[in-house]
C-alpha cells in the first residue's frame, strides 16, 4: 500500500488546497486493485479537505498520512 502524505491547507483566495508532499506518482507501476486503493486514499483526502474550517484568525494546515499502518492527522507547523 502506497502511503500518501498531504497537507490540507488554503489557497490564496481562502478555499481548501492540498499539497501531496509524498510522490508515489513519479514512475510508480501499480496493478488495477492498488491504482483503485491509491483512489481511495485520495478521496479520503480531498474529503477532509472540504470539511475543514480554512478560516479564523488561529487557523494553521493540517498534515494528514495515509497508508501507514494508521491514519494520521496533525497540525502543520
Amino acid at each position: 500500500m502506497q502511503t500518501i502524505a498531504a497537507t490540507l491547507t488554503r489557497c490564496r483566495h481562502g478555499q481548501a488546497l492540498v499539497v501531496l508532499e509524498s510522490r508515489p506518482f513519479n514512475g510508480v507501476e501499480l496493478r488495477p486493485g492498488e491504482l483503485r486503493q491509491l483512489a481511495q486514499q485520495l478521496n479520503a483526502i480531498a474529503d477532509m479537505a472540504a470539511r475543514l474550517p480554512t478560516g479564523g484568525k488561529h487557523w494553521k494546515p493540517t498534515r494528514v498520512v495515509i497508508g501507514a499502518t494508521q491514519p494520521a492527522v496533525e497540525a502543520a507547523v
